[in-house]
């Protein structure tokens, strides 16, 4: 495995009466060998489960969701050995961490090579998604845009499909905090209000006000991360972002300097 294709980063989650921590995996993948590496790090549970997935597809992304999720587990609790972590599902397929520390959650995201993962306290809830940035989704993601996120799109300097593209993952990462998934319609995860900061942007819900996001773009690829309205939350962007500078960028001169670097 190349050290060159991940990043772990410890995130500091402040609040006024306390600070959590949290940790989060981020991979991208090229080659099946790199897939096949993972097999090794599987727990006996997940490898059985494993070599019953017939298709191809479905096997390089349930390695990578693992693997992703369990370098974040690992980090958060200190297990050396990963196949002593196992990640399952719960009745709404969400993912479900099994170690000897029974309080850390774990949420998992992966859009072609590219994996991520979050692992937190059960106290302080959050999520993650990613999606690649493409022209050719736009149809899919305007459809489930409603007329006043088009209209706080329009307020930042960014691209239309990157915005799009933001609203999508910004929907999807507070579906996996409330585990419903995408089982209830997406309006209800209406976004209210967009406001750009230094490195990332912050979308506020009109249904959820308790929580927000940030988002962020690593290469050609949109991240966004939900997490409690009061919280502020503290990790190295411009790592993450340097460590995947050999992703291929979105070609689109509208994008801010900030987003694209």
């Amino acid at each position: 495995m190349k050290e060159s294709n991940m990043f772990i980063d410890k995130l500091s989650l402040i609040r006024l009466d306390n600070t959590f921590k949290a940790t989060l995996c981020c991979c991208f993948f090229s080659y099946v060998t790199e897939y096949e590496e993972i097999i090794q790090h599987l727990h006996p549970q997940e490898r059985n489960y494993y070599y019953t997935l017939k298709y191809e597809k479905r096997s390089s992304s349930y390695l990578l969701g693992r693997f992703v999720a369990k370098q974040a587990v690992a980090a958060i609790t200190g297990e050396k050995y990963l196949t002593n972590i196992c990640i399952q599902s719960g009745v709404f397929n969400q993912p479900i961490a099994v170690h000897n520390k029974q309080n850390i959650q774990v949420s998992i995201t992966h859009c072609g090579g590219f994996g991520a993962a979050l692992a937190f306290s059960e106290a302080h809830p959050m999520g993650i998604d990613v999606e690649q940035i493409k022209l050719n989704k736009r149809d899919v993601f305007e459809k489930q845009s409603t007329n006043l996120e088009k209209l706080e799109l329009n307020s930042i300097p960014i691209s239309y499909d990157m915005g799009l593209t933001l609203l999508w993952t910004v929907k999807e990462a507070l579906s996996k905090v409330l585990k419903t998934g995408l089982t209830v319609p997406l309006n209800l995860f209406e976004i209210s209000k967009i406001e750009l900061s230094n490195y990332y942007i912050v979308s506020y819900y009109k249904n959820f006000t308790q929580y927000k996001a940030i988002s962020f773009t690593i290469g050609n690829y949109m991240c966004s991360i939900v997490l409690p309205l009061k919280t502020k939350l503290s990790f190295n962007i411009q790592s993450l972002k340097s460590s995947f500078s050999f992703v291929e960028s979105f070609n689109d001169v509208t994008l801010l300097n900030n987003f694209s670097k």
